[in-house]
């Protein structure tokens, strides 16, 4: 299994890229007037896996992020934002940037 290999550093990009398209996906919808729950498939960053570890593997990497965090709900393959994400979205520096 690929997480058992995972360096902190590649557990921090992971986080990163999804967080980060997570908050653009939601201020998009949001704009729009769209649904603001998503699926894991609604990342671009899962459908490109280049960078050797699985969709599996990162899925499970966000939940524990999610778990740890409290910034999203996941139920099943959907992803929402919580109220306390909503309040770390709006700061100028976010837990998961990638200096932190």
């Amino acid at each position: 299994m690929a997480l058992a290999r995972l360096s902190e550093s590649d557990r921090k990009t992971i986080i990163w890229n999804f967080m980060e398209e997570l908050l653009e996906n939601y201020v998009n919808a949001v704009e729009n007037n769209l649904q603001t729950k998503f699926t894991f498939m609604d990342f671009f960053y899962f459908g490109t896996l280049k960078d050797g570890y699985s969709e599996d593997d990162k899925i499970s990497i966000i939940k524990q992020y999610a778990n740890e965090k409290g910034y999203i709900n996941i139920t099943g393959d959907q992803v929402s934002v919580t109220k306390k994400g909503l309040k770390e979205f709006q700061k100028d520096t976010h837990n998961w940037d990638l200096k932190t």
